[in-house]
């Protein structure tokens, strides 16, 4: 399979900000649309360049960096802070 490409990493970024704004936001809410959107309009603006992805590449080049899976210890704060936010009430601020 060919090198990653920049346009592989963006893709990679994109997935990582879906799946944030899934487990945030939950799917099917604005933010998590918004993303998707821009994730579909990427991957048909590389299938329009002829380019295949190559995830697993773009992976293994960024490991060293902030592309490295989370540690358990970040899954389980993930995981207790989504259980938090599930329970948070927003209340609007009357004026005048």
């Amino acid at each position: 399979m060919a090198a990653p490409t920049p346009d592989d990493e963006l893709l990679l970024i994109l997935l990582r900000n879906l799946r944030n704004a899934a487990a945030t936001f939950g799917k099917g809410t604005p933010p998590y649309e918004g993303i998707k959107t821009i994730v579909e309009d990427h991957l048909q603006s590389m299938k329009k360049k002829g380019l295949s992805t190559n995830l697993t590449g773009a992976r293994q080049q960024g490991a060293a960096g902030y592309s490295q899976p989370p540690s358990s210890a970040e899954e389980t704060e993930a995981r207790e802070l989504s259980g938090l936010l599930e329970n948070l009430t927003l209340q609007t601020k009357k004026t005048g």
